[in-house]
Parts: structure tokens; C-alpha cells; sequence
């Protein structure tokens, strides 16, 4: 597969479900959506359908849905008018609606990709009472005595494995020792002395992992439970990202522009599921970083609207717009930063 196909398809349609989120989340409630953009910048292509206009626009790094009454009008002066109408009409539950729209159709999109993937590859399931070995210590006993990657250790001793740390013990007892392997179909015996001089049997291992194919049902309801107890570890790993870069210490938990297309890159090369799997992660990770109460974003919109709520409207909408303006200019420079960043891995520095 092509990369730049791939990259196109991955971000345009997270872009577009993302903003179709708030679009609709809008329209339900009866409020204007004057324009929808694909991108950023003058735009290359437009049409109108639905009292909208549609746009592709020339900066392909993210999109917009322009909602009335979530900007102020302004005056011939240049002074804001608070607006009455539209978005800013609605009730608390009806502006967060719209503006959690767009994190729930990524979800639902990541989802629905989960699921594809558990219905074509199964669910990985552990087998714990089976050690699988997944690598070999070059110069190790393991090596010696013919261990090798992918092989399943089901016994020791001629004793079945109740947990696969159990192969542990091996070193706990000096002497002779029998392994049962089951390797490509075929199960063989391989016999060694732990004489107690190594530190090491020199060999990773972990459960056996088995896959289950499910119906699309329960692939949806896994990958649900799945991304729920995953997206914590995300915002952990976003805040640990940022918060290095801040400080000047990079890490590789913010992945930009460049590091995308080299992910693209892989995907591609690996093939269809792989490109599905990159699709839902990204979606997951638009879907937590838009959660984030930083200014411009959709997370920060939502800390200002609860704000208003809490102090009866006294947040101006001159001082609501300065706000979403820095966080606007610290998001470009974020962008900036995490680009160099991946321009560094991406050489080596």
C-alpha cells in the first residue's frame, strides 16, 4: 500500500468524523453550522448542501466546524458583541454535547475499527499454564540445549505447568532437569543440567497467547473495555510528553507530523490490519487529546463553558477569546516542538 494514500485516508477521515461530531451534535439541536473545513487556510475546493458551507482547505493539519453563537459578533467599532443566539443559547448540557461530539465519534470510529481487527485476527487470550518462549539469550544454557523462539514448555519434570513463572523453579533445584516442549505440532523432550554456576537459563518467556474470533457484538464490546482501561495510560503518557517537552527532556510518547508519516510508513508496508490498527489508535489519541483542558481545544472550550456556568457568565467574551487565542499559539508551538522532536529520532540525535 502507498503511504501517502494511507496517511490521507487515516487523517482525513479521523478529521472529518471528528468535526462531523460537532456538526451533528449541533444540527440536533437545531443550531447553525455556517461552514465545515477539511484543513486550515484559504480554501481549495467548496460547496454548499444544508444551509453549510463545505471546505478543503490548503493547511491539511486538522479542521473546523463553524458554530453559531460560539464566537462573539463584533461591532463596526471592533467590540465584541456577547452572542444570544446559536450556541450560546443553549443550556450547559446542550453546548457540552457539542462540544464532546467530536471525541465521541472518535471513539466510536476506533471502536468500530477494534472490533474489525478482533473479528479478522481474534482476541488475544493468555494461556497461563503454558510458558511461551520468545527469546534466546545468545550464548545462554537455553541456547545449549536447543530452546527456540516460539516454542511452548507445557511440563517440567513431567510435571504440567499450573503457571508459566513456574519455569522459575528450574533454578532453584541443581541436578537434572526435563523440559517438555511442544514445538511446530510435534512434542519433545529436552534434557539439561542446572548445576546452580549461571545466574540466568537465558531465556524471555511469557504466556501462551491464544486467539479467539468473536461475533461483531462482543469484538465491539471488547474493544470498548479495552481502549476504557487504556485511554488512562494515554492521558498519563500525553502529560509525560508534554510535560518533557516543556522542560527540554523529549521522550517518544508525543509522536508529530513526521513521526506519523514514518508510522503511515510501516503500516502500509505490513498491510491492511496493521493500517486498521494505526487508524483506531489514532483516533484514541485524537479523541484523548482533545479531552485536554488546554485552551483552543475541545477539553479547554469545556473547562471555560463549566467556568461560565459556575461564575453566572462573568467570564467576557473578549478575555474567552484572548484565552483560546494563547492556547491557539501554544498548540503551534507544541506542534513546532514535537516536529523537531521527531526530526531528531527520525536522524538519530
Amino acid at each position: 500500500m502507498n503511504t501517502a494514500i494511507v496517511l490521507i485516508l487515516i487523517l482525513g477521515v479521523s478529521i472529518f468524523i471528528h468535526e462531523l461530531g460537532h456538526y451533528l451534535a449541533a444540527r440536533v439541536q437545531g443550531v447553525r453550522v455556517p461552514a465545515f473545513s477539511i484543513g486550515f487556510g484559504p480554501p481549495l475546493l467548496r460547496m454548499r448542501w444544508a444551509g453549510t458551507e463545505w471546505r478543503l482547505s490548503l493547511i491539511p493539519l486538522g479542521g473546523y466546524a463553524e458554530i453559531e453563537g460560539m464566537a462573539p459578533d463584533f461591532t463596526p467599532e471592533g467590540k465584541p458583541i456577547p452572542p444570544h443566539h446559536g450556541f450560546a443559547g443553549l443550556a450547559l448540557p446542550g453546548k457540552v454535547l457539542i462540544l464532546v461530539g467530536g471525541v465521541i465519534m472518535n471513539l466510536l470510529l476506533a471502536w468500530f475499527l477494534m472490533a474489525w481487527v478482533y473479528t479478522a485476527q481474534g482476541i488475544p487470550k493468555p494461556v497461563e499454564t503454558h510458558a511461551q518462549v520468545i527469546s534466546v539469550v545468545e550464548g545462554s544454557l537455553a541456547q545449549e540445549i536447543g530452546l527456540r523462539p516460539g516454542d511452548l514448555i507445557v511440563a517440567i519434570d513431567g510435571q504440567p505447568l499450573q503457571h508459566y513463572t513456574d519455569l522459575n523453579e528450574v533454578k532453584s533445584r541443581t541436578g537434572p532437569h526435563t523440559l517438555t516442549v511442544e514445538r511446530q505440532g510435534k512434542t519433545i523432550e529436552i534434557r539439561f543440567v542446572w548445576d546452580g554456576t549461571r545466574d540466568k537459563l537465558g531465556v524471555r518467556y511469557g504466556p501462551e497467547v491464544v486467539y479467539e474470533r468473536p461475533g461483531f457484538v462482543r469484538a465491539f464490546a471488547t474493544a470498548v473495555d479495552t481502549s476504557l482501561r487504556f485511554l488512562p495510560e494515554m492521558l498519563r503518557s500525553f502529560s509525560r510528553g508534554l510535560a518533557g517537552l516543556l522542560v527540554g527532556s523529549p521522550s517518544n510518547e508525543l509522536v508529530g507530523p513526521v513521526g506519523i508519516v514514518n508510522l503511515a510508513g510501516e503500516a502500509a508496508r505490513a498491510g491492511l490490519m496493521a493500517v486498521v490498527q494505526l487508524a483506531a489508535l489514532i483516533n484514541l489519541s485524537l479523541a484523548v487529546f482533545n479531552l485536554l483542558p488546554i485552551p483552543g481545544l475541545d477539553g479547554g472550550r469545556l473547562l471555560l463553558v463549566f467556568l461560565n456556568a459556575v461564575s453566572g457568565g462573568r467570564i467576557r467574551p473578549e478575555h474567552e477569546a484572548l484565552i483560546n487565542f494563547i492556547g491557539f499559539v501554544f498548540l503551534i508551538l507544541l506542534m513546532v516542538l514535537v516536529t523537531f522532536q521527531d526530526v531528531q529520532r527520525l536522524f538519530g540525535s
